[in-house]
């Protein structure tokens, strides 16, 4: 019954549907006068909104449009210098509309307008012509142009709410569209930019160029066809007609926020987990009596469009559009050709969100039936040299200070750029920086872990080291598979101690996006020093405080000069930029790194032995170890150990007795060619006589800690989680003791029965999580027991459970497939494995150098050492804005009046910033 009743419905609205879809010829006509005189306002612009429907008054203003005609209209009226009018009609047969136009107060000539541009202007216009025209990494980009944007105005809004950026045009902007072969007239009624999101309002008539060459005809229509693909209209249109899935739709509900649960940037994983399948007829499609439809849509929905390819910014294994729908009031009415009645109804984001007045078509644009014929906005080259572009990644790295003296510490930090962000989680954890001469000759190399993309470490300088021009050379291993200069280099000069640079003035580059960005101070005299708090802001073009990660240093203007042409993050981001598509888009042998690795070769003692063999691999006397396979050919690798300094690595293939056989052979490292030439910067040096002399030295850097305090809690193992750390996630106490089973595997992002942890281990071969139970480790279990162990547990019965995906390099290679941490309450839920001595007897153990050891910055505040001229007075690597302020203390010595501020980094929505402040103290 329910099937014949759908049916009925189908049939009355195709009916409906084949009605107002018929051609009606009709006529529109009147004239326009000035309100104020009364007369006939020749050559005045009267036409259909969204439309290239149209017509101009003659010297009687009279005027006259005719055609078929969309039912429901908006008819615009317009005349420089007087304020535009418009009608709303609902058109049932021919019909007379009179207009009578007002003089706007005041009107500036087109030279008191241009007078008004500023630096500011400029930077507003940018922004406008991205939220209006399109986005810079839009194809169109390049063919689109506002030929009169002197005539827009902007102005910062400070009001009860969010402030915004509002702009309005005294005259309508006059666009060039020579991608879509228009020349577009639109009447801007109001303009709003906030920090995160904006809209825009206005009157617009469609022109069409009159083209004659056929290549030119071809290629417009296609671009046409190409922005009618997979946008709104075509996908309302598709649900008008319920030929949603015949269109190459697919419609998502998107399902409750499940706060238990980590969603991943796997669609095959998200299907019926945070996204569920909505069929097309089961939306409700309401025929109005004005002829318009209302669409019922009761929730918020993802949509993926088929039809074409696309960039995938959003799922790893999507290259296609993928847009996100909502309705505040929960519908939405569209006319005939799916086109939403009042554009507020519909929120956007994603590829439909994407699509601004450069995609935008005439509403009597009349689209294809077929696709198949026109060009694709993306060939294969640029899907394949997406799919290599976005393996790509970068490290940027800033120091302390411009440069050194021998036998100080480098302390730098930044972080890894990627060209998608997607696949930060997926690329390298380990960072080579490599100290070098001005002959490329390696002098120091180190290795240090990557840490969710952010970059920080320290490099100590050898006391023997000749001054000269040095650098400092940062890669990955995985980086090697792409072009030379993706290698970052850092300019690194080495001085006399008892020289100095001629310090130059300071100058900052313009900030991006009207960032600002404040510094306030004050100065506390005390016994022997003085205590300085400062507090940085970060304000965004809306004058809204923003938040960023960035690097911060606060140098003796007197014993560190400011050096100009420095290498600066803003630089670096111009690497996003570079898409020329090199020859050859194959990758090398080098591969991905995540954590410290050993490979190798494993040569068989006996023909009957078999051709894959198990290797283990023991890192000192049981730290930690691991078993890898071998290919056919013997070629072993392991990746994921965790330690610093050097460890030793028994390496062996054991039979079933536990049992040497075969032998194995280490890879040598090896570094890459330097190709090219070394950076250098443009300085002077002095020698420094009656200056004083300060140095970052700091010793061996024994950090001791306050180990006897009254009445202090004694932290236990478990308190300090058995010296691991800090969990990603955790669970304790009530919560747990109230907790189901399926909603605790969504909290932690259980997946596969626990056997992998979110997103951190896809698409990887990695082992079952490492299970830590009571302190005792149990790694690389088989699925059955790690099944078997996993639900033995009652949520009520357990102290804690913690979670480790981005911080468990430290567990080394049991730990590559993340880490899960129970505490019982009864504080031994299994057997404890027994303590055995590692008998290394049956091994070939190699020396390997692991990470660099990490040398903390000693910031004077948080230390009781008397005073010291330095050079370096605070360093913080990974800083981070709480609410768009970052607040920080230090001691200086008492004689002490200038410092300079450096500050280096992102801001969230990805604007790089520099800035440096000179400092005097009072």
């Amino acid at each position: 019954m329910n099937l014949l009743f759908q049916r009925i419905r189908y049939l009355l609205l195709v009916i409906c549907l084949a009605v107002n879809f018929s051609a009606n010829a009709q006529i529109i006509s009147g004239t326009v006068k000035n309100a104020k005189t009364g007369e006939p306002m020749p050559f005045a612009n009267v036409f259909i909104n969204n439309t290239t429907l149209g017509s101009t008054t003659d010297e009687e203003g009279h005027y006259r449009i005719s055609g078929d005609l969309p039912r429901n209209i908006e008819l615009v009226a317009s005349f420089v210098g007087f304020v535009t009018a418009t009608h709303t009609l609902n058109l049932s047969g021919s019909l007379a509309v009179d207009f009578r136009l007002e003089p706007l107060e005041s009107v500036l000539t087109e030279v008191e307008l241009k007078s008004r541009r500023d630096k500011k202007w400029e930077r507003d216009l940018r922004r406008f012509k991205e939220v209006f025209l399109a986005l810079p990494d839009d194809p169109f980009a390049s063919q689109l142009d506002i030929k009169n944007p002197w005539v827009l105005d902007f102005e910062t809004i400070k009001e009860r709410g969010p402030n915004y950026v509002h702009a309005t045009a005294q005259e309508p902007l006059q666009i060039v569209n020579s991608a879509l072969g228009y020349d577009v007239t639109y009447y801007l009624k109001d303009y709003r930019f906030y920090n995160n999101r904006s809209s825009y309002v206005g009157f617009v008539f469609f022109d069409a160029h009159e083209l004659t060459d056929s290549t030119e005809v071809a290629k417009v229509e296609s671009s046409k066809v190409t922005s009618y693909m997979g946008s709104i209209r075509h996908l309302l249109k598709s649900v008008l007609l319920a030929k949603v899935y015949e269109e190459d739709f697919e419609i998502f509900k998107l399902l409750p926020v499940d706060h238990f649960r980590v969603r991943t940037n796997v669609y095959t994983e998200e299907l019926d987990k945070s996204i569920r399948r909505v069929y097309a007829d089961s939306i409700q499609r309401i025929p109005l009596e004005n002829g318009n439809y209302r669409v019922i849509w009761p929730f918020d929905t993802e949509v993926h469009y088929r039809g074409k390819k696309w960039f995938n910014d959003y799922y790893t294994d999507a290259y296609y559009p993928i847009s996100w729908i909502s309705a505040p009031l929960g519908y939405f009415d569209i006319d005939r050709n799916g086109i939403p009645v009042v554009p507020a109804q519909v929120v956007l984001s994603g590829y439909m969100g994407r699509q601004r007045m450069g995609r935008y078509l005439p509403h009597d644009y009349e689209p294809s039936e077929r696709f198949d014929s026109f060009l694709s906005e993306i060939d294969d080259s640029q899907y394949k040299f997406s799919r290599w572009n976005n393996l790509r990644e970068k490290p940027y790295i800033s120091t302390n200070k411009p440069y050194y003296y021998p036998g100080e510490t480098v302390w730098f930090g930044g972080q890894m750029l990627y060209q998608n962000n997607i696949m930060s989680d997926t690329l390298s954890r380990v960072l080579y920086i490599d100290l070098m001469d001005k002959d490329a000759e390696l002098i120091q190399s180190e290795a240090y872990p990557v840490k969710a993309g952010k970059i920080s470490g320290a490099l100590v300088l050898p006391k023997e080291l000749e001054s000269g021009d040095y650098f400092l050379r940062a890669y990955t291993e995985w980086m090697r598979n792409f072009p030379d200069q993706e290698i970052s280099l850092r300019t690194l000069p080495i001085l006399k101690k008892e020289e100095n640079i001629q310090a130059v003035a300071i100058t900052n580059p313009d900030l991006f996006g009207d960032l600002t960005i404040n510094l306030t101070d004050s100065a506390f005299l005390r016994d022997s020093f003085k205590e300085i708090e400062f507090h940085l802001s970060f304000l965004d073009e809306t004058e809204e405080l923003t938040d960023a990660q960035f690097t911060v240093s606060l140098t003796d203007a007197d014993l560190v000069s400011s050096v100009s042409d420095q290498e600066t993050i803003i630089h670096a981001m111009e690497w996003l930029d570079e898409k020329e598509t090199p020859k050859n888009l194959t990758l090398g042998d080098h591969q991905i790194e995540y954590g410290i690795t050993v490979d190798g070769q494993f040569t068989r003692d006996k023909k009957r032995d078999p051709l894959v063999n198990s290797i283990t691999i023991v890192r000192d006397d049981l730290a930690d170890y691991g078993i890898v396979e071998t290919d056919s050919s013997g070629y072993f690798r392991a990746t994921g150990l965790y330690f610093t300094d050097t460890a030793t690595i028994s390496i062996a293939a054991l039979d079933q007795k536990q049992r040497h056989y075969g032998s194995v052979l280490l890879n040598d490292k090896t570094k890459p060619v330097f190709k090219g030439s070394y950076p250098k910067l443009q300085y002077q040096t002095y020698t420094r006589e009656n200056e004083a002399l300060g140095f970052d030295d700091y010793g061996d850097y024994i950090l001791l800690e306050e180990f006897v305090k009254e009445d202090g809690k004694i932290e236990t193992l478990e308190d300090r989680n058995y010296g691991y750390g800090m969990p990603d996630r955790g669970l304790s106490g009530d919560r747990l003791a109230t907790i189901s089973p399926e909603a605790l595997a969504g909290y932690f992002g259980f997946k596969r029965g626990g056997k992998s942890i979110g997103n951190y281990n896809f698409g990887l071969n990695a082992s079952n999580p490492l299970l830590i139970i009571d302190g005792a480790q149990y790694p690389f279990l088989d699925d059955i027991t790690f099944e078997t162990l996993m639900e033995s547990f009652v949520p009520a019965e357990l102290e804690s459970i913690k979670v480790y995906t981005f911080n468990s390099p430290s567990f080394g290679m049991a730990g590559f497939g993340g880490v899960i941490m129970i505490t019982t309450k009864k504080g031994k839920r299994t057997d404890q494995t027994k303590e055995t001595a590692f008998n290394s007897s049956e091994f070939q153990q190699f020396k390997i150098r692991g990470f660099s050891r990490d040398i903390p910055f000693p910031n004077s505040y948080e230390s009781d050492r008397p005073i010291e001229i330095k050079p370096t007075l605070y360093w913080d690597a990974t800083a981070e804005s709480a609410k768009g302020v970052y607040s920080f203390k230090v001691k200086i010595p008492q004689f002490q009046r200038s410092l300079n501020l450096r500050v280096e980094g992102l801001t969230k929505d990805g604007l790089a910033f520099v800035k440096t402040f000179e400092v005097v103290v009072k």
